[in-house]
């Protein structure tokens, strides 16, 4: 018995190192896209206030300014999302080391801190709205901002910020009838477009909840791309209807930061992604989602980043492995 579990863990050990030799292969490739996903961007003083989960999502304004000059001096080429889509569509080039910014959500302060920044540097961005001003995002949680209103959305747009949509109630669409999708695909698409006097072609899937179906429905309603918060980087074959992001922490530092462009920082945020996609599938979203507040609000929720579940997954992995090791000389014994 011990030796078949032993047998049994190596094999699982040797599948996972070929795992992770592949997924550290593809996030090395020469032509990958780093896909950025901000949320809020907020002053230092309102940024040390925060405890819990809007040290994830809300970044200081300073330390946002600090990673795009850092970004623009180390060699990377800001693209937009039109780019983007022609080069996974036709192979259109892209200036090495691109990587694209993007806000979900579509706060006030994409308006208000983020804008002048992007102004002030040149870079280019894009936005993805929620389009109803009273949908959760806007009213719960640690911190909370207004949507945009309509002439601040027409002001992103002169300023370099592409307008796309983020559904209107910011549910999740795996969840909900093909008819209320397509109602939230198709609405948010038209109204976003009239507000921003440009078409919408862009789509990111509000709380990453989505299935085969949701990305088709995407298709039918029209949107060209389809932006997630999958970890990982985008490539020549990437399907444009799963642009791949990943949100950066509010609490990195600039040292941090850099560290999480490297490939290896990827693929473990690549392992964690699918661990925690884990709870939302078995649970659904009416019981997850008031977990996961009551999680986030916990003191628990401050060791809920990457850097912490990092730490906890190279342990876990190590003690693991420890064990294996101990069974192995037991039954060599």
């Amino acid at each position: 018995m011990l030796l078949a579990v032993v047998i049994a863990g190596w094999s699982a050990v040797a599948a996972a190192a070929l795992l992770l030799l592949s997924m550290l292969r593809a996030e090395s490739r020469a032509d990958r896209v780093i896909g950025l996903l901000y949320h809020r961007v907020v002053t230092r003083e309102r940024f040390e206030s925060f405890t819990g989960s809007e040290r994830i999502f809300s970044i200081p304004e300073d330390s946002f300014e600090e990673q795009l000059r850092w970004l623009g001096e180390a060699g990377y080429h800001f693209v937009t999302l039109d780019q983007l889509e022609a080069f996974l569509r036709e192979g259109a080039p892209l200036p090495e080391q691109p990587v694209c910014i993007t806000f979900d959500d579509g706060c006030e302060s994409v308006y208000a801190r983020a804008l002048p920044i992007l102004e002030r540097l040149g870079v280019p961005a894009a936005v993805f709205v929620t389009l109803d001003p009273d949908a959760w995002i806007f009213h719960e949680g640690e911190y909370v901002e207004r949507r945009l209103l309509p002439e601040e959305i027409k002001a992103c747009v002169a300023g370099g910020i592409a307008i796309g949509s983020h559904a209107i109630s910011h549910r999740g669409l795996n969840e909900m009838s093909r008819d209320d999708v397509l109602a939230e695909l198709r609405d948010s698409r038209e109204e976003l477009a009239r507000l921003a006097g440009e078409p919408v072609r862009h789509f990111a899937v509000p709380l990453n909840f989505y299935n085969r179906t949701t990305l088709e429905l995407c298709k039918q309603a029209g949107y060209s791309t389809v932006s997630t918060s999958d970890n990982g980087t985008s490539h020549a074959g990437t399907d444009p209807y799963r642009i791949k992001r990943f949100i950066v922490e509010g609490s990195y530092d600039l040292a941090g930061f850099r560290r999480s462009l490297e490939p290896r920082m990827i693929v473990q945020r690549r392992i964690l992604n699918a661990l925690k996609k884990l709870p939302p599938k078995l649970l659904g979203e009416r019981l997850w989602m008031p977990l996961r507040a009551t999680i986030f609000s916990s003191p628990l929720g401050r060791y809920l980043t990457f850097s912490h579940l990092r730490r906890a997954l190279l342990a876990t992995a190590a003690l693991a492995l420890l064990t294996l090791l101990t069974l192995t000389l037991l039954t060599a014994a």
